[in-house]
């Protein structure tokens, strides 16, 4: 049984028929992520939109002190737990969601230092306007702009650090090994009855949470814009940025529209199709702006600015990351260590970064993408 889906997002519904196989119910694929039943939106991830607003206010409140403000510690940890109201949101404040408990466990106790530490190297900033050095955490000016950056000892970012390193291991980690597991999706999951009180299945309801992650609007990409200002950030923003190049936008939206699709028809080997092509694409857009990364800070490197060198390579170095949260990834996790801490710098220090290692973490990638060999210096 041959399933074709459509490039890109067409005008009217797509009609799947198996008229050789009477257990096999007909497929209906919408053109945007819209369903309903009974003429009630069957859709619901407004947990995963107050996710990422949190992280957009984390970032915020975290740029204010790279431009010189002293950060607290104690604010930083209650809004990745959501505790005390300490967003500006009173949506946020209100609701009952949190970024801490939907972290890669691995990574909780990192996120937390991370964030104490961002506070910590503020305060020095603050009071001594202490310059970062080999070894020493301060600020850095981004080449000749009068912007600034704060990093620790290494040379991380911490606005960079923080947002892109929740990205993967809130957000990716949350799409590829939860809610497209076989524990939220699999054959033993609720797909007849409704949720208490709601107007979706369990399994429905998962696939949403997937999709909310991402972050895209519902008609994706074909709106105008594309991605307007609510919706252009994060990985929706990064998806985007590599589309021209490698046409991602209608690959990874066609999936999830079909996926859900799938799950009403309760049509589980069209679904199962569609994971693939989601972790894949997902993953090929992490590898593609480690990449992109990589570029900008070979560039950077090349004209001795470490300020905006270390900024990129914060962003190269959690994309990068990002990629070791896909459950079937094509570098192995030995690969993406080596990147992280030999390719950008010994044990990650960006101090010790060199051309050679940039190089090699490049080649490392584009080996295992051949999309990226043909446009590797495009991205």
């Amino acid at each position: 049984m041959k399933f074709n889906f459509l490039p890109v997002l067409g005008l009217a519904a797509l009609l799947f028929s198996c008229n050789n196989d009477e257990n096999v119910p007909e497929l209906t694929v919408p053109t945007s992520y819209s369903f309903e039943r009974d003429g009630a939106s069957t859709v619901s991830f407004q947990g995963q939109t107050d996710r990422l607003d949190m992280l957009s206010e984390i970032k915020n409140y975290l740029k204010t002190g790279d431009e010189g403000s002293e950060l607290s510690s104690q604010k930083l940890l209650d809004m990745y737990a959501n505790s005390n109201a300490q967003f500006e949101s009173a949506d946020l404040n209100a609701s009952t969601k949190q970024l801490e408990n939907k972290t890669n466990p691995a990574e909780v106790e990192f996120t937390k230092s991370l964030l104490t530490k961002a506070a910590e190297v503020s305060a020095d900033v603050a009071a001594n306007g202490t310059m970062a050095d080999e070894g020493v955490a301060g600020k850095l000016e981004r080449g000749t702009t009068g912007k600034f950056i704060n990093v620790n000892e290494k040379g991380w970012e911490f606005t960079q650090f923080t947002e892109k390193g929740l990205m993967g291991s809130v957000f990716y980690h949350q799409i590829f090994n939860v809610y497209l597991s076989e524990e939220k999706i699999g054959e033993g999951v609720d797909n007849t009855n409704l949720a208490e009180g709601k107007n979706y299945t369990d399994m429905e309801h998962h696939w949403d949470e997937a999709f909310g992650y991402w972050g895209v609007p519902v008609d994706f990409p074909n709106g105008d814009p594309v991605l307007d200002d609510d919706h252009r950030r994060f990985w929706a923003s990064y998806t985007n940025s590599v589309d021209q190049l490698l046409g991602v936008n209608s690959k990874l939206m066609n999936a999830y529209i079909t996926g859900r699709a799938a799950i009403v028809a309760n049509n589980a080997a069209v679904k199962n199709a569609q994971i693939e092509i989601i972790i894949d694409q997902h993953e090929l857009v992490a590898a593609a702006k480690a990449v992109h990364y990589i570029n900008e800070s070979m560039t950077n490197l090349s004209a001795g600015d470490n300020g905006n060198l270390f900024h990129t390579l914060s962003e190269g170095y959690n994309f990068a990351k990002a990629i070791s949260y896909s459950p079937r990834k094509k570098l192995s996790q030995a690969e993406i260590e080596g990147i992280l801490n030999t390719d950008f710098g010994v044990d990650g220090d960006f101090w010790t970064v060199t051309m050679a290692g940039l190089q090699n973490a490049k080649d490392k990638l584009t080996t295992a993408y051949p999309e990226l060999k043909a446009v590797e210096d495009e991205l």
